[in-house]
């Protein structure tokens, strides 16, 4: 062997070695990281047993040695409309800079306290959370299902927008922070445009569509919204805006005019939101709680957890008895192939979804499904292979769609086969067209040098070839196909909705429209949320609506630790395997939010038929979330 060669395999020894002990230490690191982990929670649950901590407050209330109490719910994190289990409490608790708060936890919290002789408020403490519109909405069912029962509601704001001002306004009194304010402009969309950044850059989007209002690609081809899109956008404004406007002046006893005033406004001081009767208080927290206190005749305030854990047994003459179930399965996400996805985050990929969907229809107990969509679509392709799922499902036991923030396109395209629709007046739905997009790199030689040649014997030169112009008769073909895939939408929507197809292409179009619209449109059955869905799971599959039926979700295949290692980084492994993808780390999130379009206008664009809602930015919040069965 030569000198050269005796170089080259110590360094290749020694490069294997160093491979070898950096795995090594990586997994010897996270086990200790797991291990310390799982010491502390079992540390954590101990000391919660000690005495004066908040189990020992639970313990106390089940004992009913507290007879007056206010239930306050505390809001200063991001709510979500996914339930969390003890496990993804934990790892999010230390690797999520924000633990979610479950909004059904609030939901079987109000309901219990509204039975309960001991609870004679509620106290909504209000201060840095987030939550999407509908999440809100479906919150504020459930506080004015709480209200039924004669027990106040008080709501303190550390200060307050439009979304949280509609949530706050259910409330009996509304106190704001002496320096908070409101900012209530009510609905508003911002639309980003990026044709003439593109242009510079030398890139170009042809852009075939089925469906005047398909307005997916248009932040990418245009520099301002088309006539189209504004009477869209502006419709969906007004629906969203008369829906805020008639709740808060029902709740706060006000002229829907004079809402709409305070609308216009926008903003208030503290002092001149009490001046116009937009709030009933300016003060701290600490002094409200007193105040309210004493006003309800309550000795004492007790925190949502503590209330939670301490009331189980207030389910128990609710139970249901037997094996029947109702399955919940979760499609949260853009709409994407296979190829292009491994299911992980915030995607809905068809092998994934039709694996949930088959457990459900083979699990002999689970007698209906309730079906939650978040999604803006996606993949045409991807869509028509989960409809046809659904379909098949929903031959055999009853499926109900439960519609979150957006359900639209593709989003909508999976709902269409169900027996029965439920969404949100708030939720953003419809958009019932199909749109492709050809990105072409026109001018990228002559700004940048970049030269493409094509060699192929195929008439779609032009089409395949990056740099060159497609032809019209490349662009006939493709449009051909768009229109194929979006009479098949059509259909597919007529059938499942049982709708004459000629309705469904007037109110089709790819236009979106919100849940208030769209039920008089015929395109959902019933406005609510997920826990009405429950309730319709129920009364399709012939259960008592009184009782509590065990909800499942589909358990995967667990994944040890050297397989997560093998197909992902460690810091990808300890969030998928600890606290679930909705919980995963972010930690590469430093770009810009401006370009995040830009970024994902790659993966929509993975087929050329996409059935996609382009939300752009809105004011509504992110457009792109054990026994409950209530």
């Amino acid at each position: 062997m030569t000198e050269q060669g005796k170089s080259g395999a110590i360094g290749r020894f020694f490069r294997t070695v160093f491979v070898v002990l950096t795995g090594y230490f990586a997994l010897v690191g996270i086990g200790v990281t797991i291990l310390g982990a799982l010491l502390a929670f079992v540390l954590y649950k101990h000391i919660q047993g000690g005495e004066g901590s908040s189990a020992s407050v639970a313990a106390h209330l089940k004992r009913q040695s507290i007879e007056h109490a206010v239930l306050k719910i505390k809001m200063d994190r991001p709510l979500t409309t996914e339930s969390l289990g003890e496990r993804d409490k934990l790892w999010g608790a230390l690797f999520s800079e924000t633990l979610p708060i479950p909004v059904d936890e609030l939901q079987v919290a109000l309901r219990r306290a509204a039975d309960d002789p001991r609870i004679h408020a509620v106290y909504l403490d209000v201060e840095h959370a987030s939550a999407s519109l509908s999440t809100l909405t479906s919150l504020r069912h459930s506080l004015e299902q709480f209200a039924l029962s004669q027990k106040p509601i008080y709501v303190h704001l550390d200060e307050g927008d439009s979304n949280f001002y509609y949530l706050a306004s259910v409330g009996q009194r509304i106190s704001l922070s002496p320096v908070g304010g409101l900012t209530i402009p009510g609905p508003a969309f911002q639309l980003t445009y990026f044709g003439s950044a593109l242009e510079k850059l030398g890139v170009q989007l042809e852009v075939v569509r089925a469906g005047k209002y398909k307005s997916a690609m248009e932040s990418f081809v245009q520099d301002q919204p088309s006539a189209e899109t504004l009477e869209m956008y502006q419709a969906l404004e007004g629906s969203l805006r008369d829906t805020l406007v008639s709740a808060i002046a029902k709740s706060r006893k006000r002229s829907e005019a004079e809402v709409k005033s305070w609308m216009k406004l926008s903003f208030f001081t503290s002092k001149q939101a009490l001046e116009k009767g937009l709030v009933d208080r300016i003060g701290y927290p600490k002094a409200w709680e007193d105040e309210l206190k004493e006003a309800s005749k309550a000795q004492q305030l007790v925190e949502l957890d503590d209330y939670l854990e301490a009331t189980e047994d207030l389910d128990k003459p609710l139970l249901a008895g037997g094996d029947s179930n109702i399955a919940l399965i979760e499609a949260k996400g853009e709409i994407v192939s296979a190829a292009s996805s491994q299911a992980r985050g915030e995607s809905i990929a068809p092998e994934a979804m039709i694996e949930q969907l088959r457990w459900a229809a083979e699990d002999k107990n689970i007698k209906a499904v309730v079906l939650r969509v978040d999604s803006p679509g996606g993949s045409a392709l991807a869509s028509d292979l989960i409809w046809d799922e659904v379909r098949k499902l929903n031959e055999t036991k009853p499926v109900v769609v439960s519609m979150g923030a957006v359900a639209a396109s593709g989003g909508y395209y999976i709902s269409a086969p169900t027996r029965l629709v439920y969404a949100e007046p708030t939720t953003i739905t419809g958009s019932i067209g199909v749109i492709g997009a050809i990105p072409k790199g026109l001018k990228l030689a002559e700004k940048w040098g970049v030269n493409f040649h094509m060699v192929t014997g195929s008439d779609r030169k032009d089409y395949l070839n990056f740099g060159t112009k497609s032809s019209p008769e490349d662009k006939a073909i493709l449009g051909e196909s768009i229109r194929e895939t979006y009479d098949t939408f059509v259909n597919k929507v007529a059938e499942g909705r049982k709708l004459d197809p000629k309705r469904v292409y007037q109110i089709a179009e790819g236009r979106v429209y919100t849940g208030a619209e769209a039920l008089t449109l015929g395109l959902v059955d019933r406005l609510g949320g997920l826990r009405d869905a429950f309730q319709g799971a129920k009364e399709l599959a012939a259960l008592d609506p009184k009782k509590l039926y065990p909800i499942v979700r589909y358990q995967p295949k667990a994944q040890s630790l050297l397989e997560c290692l093998s197909e992902s980084s460690p810091l990808q492994c300890i969030s998928e395997l600890g606290a679930g993808a909705h919980l995963r780390l972010k930690l590469l999130q430093g770009s810009p939010e401006l370009w995040q379009p830009v970024r994902r206008l790659t993966q929509v664009l993975q087929n050329d038929h996409v059935l996609a809602y382009w939300p752009g930015y809105t004011s509504l919040g992110q457009p792109l979330q054990g026994l409950s069965g209530e």
